[in-house]
C-alpha cells in the first residue's frame, strides 16, 4: 500500500496559538473512594454513560448521569442486567457492567444501549433491553452500534486471538458476521464510520505492534479489507472525522520511548499521514475527538506542569490552543455538538490548584467553535 508521511512543518512550526473561551467546569460525577471515568455523551445531549471503579473492593459499575437542557443534573441511574442469576454465579456479588456504548437512535430500544457483563456461562457476553445478544465460551465486549442502526460490532475471544465480529439486526442475529480473520494477531476496539457502514478496528501482533485496519463491507471482509496503518511501533485509538474520510489516532512511530504517543490524522487510503502533535495523553477509553467542521482535534497534552492540559489543533496545522478548563490532570474526552454550543465531558483530578488528586472525577464544560478562531 502506497503511503505518505508528512511531517508537515506548518503544523508543528510556529502555528497561531489561540485560549479558547471556555465555561467554568461543572461536575457531573464523583465518589468517595472509586475512580469515576470513560465519560460517554447519549445522542440526545442529556445523558452521559461513566464507569465507576472501586480498587479497594475491585468493582466496576457503569451509570448514567441525566442532565436538563441547561445541563443542570437531575440525577443517576446504575446500569445493570437486571437478573439475580448472575449475581448468584458471583457469590451474591453484583456482576460488572462495562463498556456501554448508546444505540444510535434513542428510540431504538426502551433502554438505548449495549453493554458487556457477566453471562450464562460466566464469561463476558453482550446485553442489551433484557436479554444477551450472545453466549459465547470467550469474552465478548467493546461493542460498536453502526450509525444506521444495522450493526453491532463487538471483540470476541471465541477463538484463542481474538476477532471482530459483527450482529446484523436486520438478518439472523444468532449467526454473526466473522469481520476479521487474521491469522496470528488479535483485533478490537471496532469503530464505525459515521457517514457509512465501514468499520475501523486495531489489529495487534506479537513483536509487530498495532496497527489500525479497515473493513469496507462486513458483508465480505474478504474482499474488503485493508490496512490502513502498517508502521513499525504502535498506532492506537483510531477515531473519524465527521465526514468519514480521516482518521485521528495515536502513534509511538519514531519515538525513543514506546511510551510516548503523539497525535495523527491520515486519509482511510492510508495516505497523507500528518503529524499535528507531540506528547500527549493516552485515553483510557476513546481516542481523539473531532469538531464538527471536521478541521479541528481535541485531544490532551502530557505536560505536568500546565495539569495535563486539554488542546486543540487545526488538521492543517494553521491554529492550534488550548482549552482553559479549569480542571487539572485531565483525560478521556467526550464531546458533543448542540447546535452550536460544544459540550465536552472529561475526567480530571479536581479543579485547578486542588489537592485532593486521589480520585477521578467527571466534568463537563461548554465552548463554541467560534471560541477557537484566531482574531
Amino acid at each position: 500500500m502506497k503511503k505518505t508521511i508528512a511531517l508537515a512543518a506548518c503544523a508543528l512550526l510556529a502555528p497561531t496559538l489561540v485560549s479558547a473561551e471556555v465555561s467554568s467546569p461543572r461536575q457531573i460525577a464523583d465518589r468517595p473512594s472509586a475512580h469515576c471515568q470513560a465519560p460517554r455523551w447519549a445522542p440526545d445531549a442529556q445523558q452521559i454513560a461513566f464507569d465507576v471503579y472501586n480498587p479497594k473492593a475491585d468493582t466496576r459499575e457503569t451509570w448514567i448521569a441525566r442532565f436538563s437542557a441547561d445541563l443542570r443534573k437531575q440525577g443517576e441511574d446504575e446500569v445493570t442486567t437486571g437478573r439475580s442469576a448472575a449475581s448468584a454465579m458471583l457469590g451474591g456479588k453484583k456482576p460488572p457492567v462495562v463498556e456501554l456504548t448508546w444505540a444510535p437512535d434513542m428510540k431504538l430500544l426502551s433502554k438505548p444501549y449495549v453493554f458487556s457483563s457477566r453471562g450464562p456461562k460466566k464469561n463476558f457476553d453482550l446485553f442489551a433491553d433484557g436479554s444477551w445478544l450472545t453466549n459465547n465460551p470467550g469474552n465478548d465486549g467493546q461493542p460498536a452500534w453502526s450509525q444506521d442502526g444495522r450493526f453491532i460490532a463487538y471483540a470476541s475471544q471465541r477463538r484463542d486471538s481474538g476477532d471482530i465480529y459483527v450482529i446484523d439486526l436486520a438478518g439472523d442475529t444468532e449467526k454473526p458476521l466473522q469481520a476479521t480473520t487474521f491469522q496470528g494477531s488479535t483485533e478490537f476496539r471496532p469503530r464505525w464510520s459515521p457517514t457509512k457502514s465501514y468499520l475501523l478496528f486495531t489489529r495487534a501482533r506479537p513483536e509487530k505492534g498495532q496497527d489500525i485496519g479497515l473493513v469496507i463491507d462486513v458483508t465480505r471482509p474478504a474482499d474488503t479489507t485493508k490496512m490502513i496503518t502498517a508502521w513499525t511501533g504502535d498506532e492506537i485509538r483510531p477515531s473519524w472525522s465527521p465526514d468519514g474520510r480521516r482518521v485521528a489516532f495515536y502513534s509511538n512511530k519514531g519515538n525513543k520511548s514506546d511510551k510516548v504517543f503523539d497525535l495523527w490524522v491520515i486519509d482511510i487510503s492510508g495516505e497523507n499521514a500528518t503529524k499535528l502533535a507531540d506528547d500527549i495523553v493516552v485515553d483510557d477509553h476513546d481516542g481523539p475527538q473531532w469538531m464538527p467542521d471536521g478541521q479541528t482535534v481535541l485531544y490532551v497534552k502530557r505536560d505536568f506542569k500546565r495539569n495535563n492540559p486539554v488542546m486543540w489543533v487545526r488538521t492543517d496545522g494553521s491554529a492550534r490552543g488550548r482549552l482553559n478548563t479549569g480542571t487539572q490532570l485531565n483525560s478521556d474526552l467526550s464531546l458533543m455538538a448542540r447546535g452550536e454550543q460544544m459540550l465536552l465531558a472529561f475526567k480530571a483530578l479536581g479543579q485547578t490548584g486542588s489537592s485532593n488528586k486521589t480520585w477521578e472525577r467527571l466534568y463537563v464544560v461548554t465552548f463554541t467553535a467560534a471560541d477557537l478562531t484566531a482574531e
